[in-house]
């Protein structure tokens, strides 16, 4: 059963966090901004997950049971009565936020070796922090355009703050 209320707070979250994503690079805080546009991928796959009645505990991944629980099962697919368009946008959201959800816990501990750590600060530098973040924005445009394709009146706002998110 599709949850709108909790869809669109998913969405909205997630529309906070790219604010912090996009405030953090352009202020120089490059783990920051990665961190945070992760989290906002995170947050717009959940957001279908919800819209499609899939529940699942708690995850950083979101990415795969998206995967996993529509786009590889044909009957599921055709159950929710995906269309071609909607299914690539599905595909665009899973391999961005796939690539996004590798950065793991990076962006804030670093990368733990035998004789250091490295900080976040030294793995991530303007042009990686602004790729991640792009990377979020592309998710956030397949989750908009998704969403505009179903025609819901119960979107409208939510999808009108994911438009003036897009448009700056």
């Amino acid at each position: 059963m599709n949850n709108i209320r909790k869809t669109m707070d998913w969405i909205e979250m997630a529309l906070e966090d790219l604010d912090s994503a996009v405030a953090s690079v352009t202020e120089g805080r490059y783990p920051g901004s990665v961190f945070h546009a992760q989290q906002c991928t995170e947050k717009l796959l959940k957001a279908v997950l919800y819209f499609f009645g899939i529940i699942h505990e708690k995850t950083h991944f979101p990415s795969d049971i998206l995967a996993e629980d529509i786009l590889n099962d044909p009957v599921m697919t055709r159950e929710l009565q995906l269309d071609k368009a909607q299914i690539k946008l599905l595909l665009k959201m899973v391999d961005n936020a796939s690539s996004l959800e590798k950065q793991r816990s990076m962006p804030r501990y670093g990368w733990e070796t035998r004789d250091r750590i490295i900080k976040p600060s030294e793995i991530y530098n303007e042009p990686k922090a602004k790729e991640i973040v792009n990377r979020s924005l592309e998710t956030l445009d397949a989750v908009y355009t998704f969403f505009k394709s179903l025609n819901m009146d119960e979107l409208e706002d939510v999808l009108e703050e994911m438009e003036r998110c897009l448009k700056r």
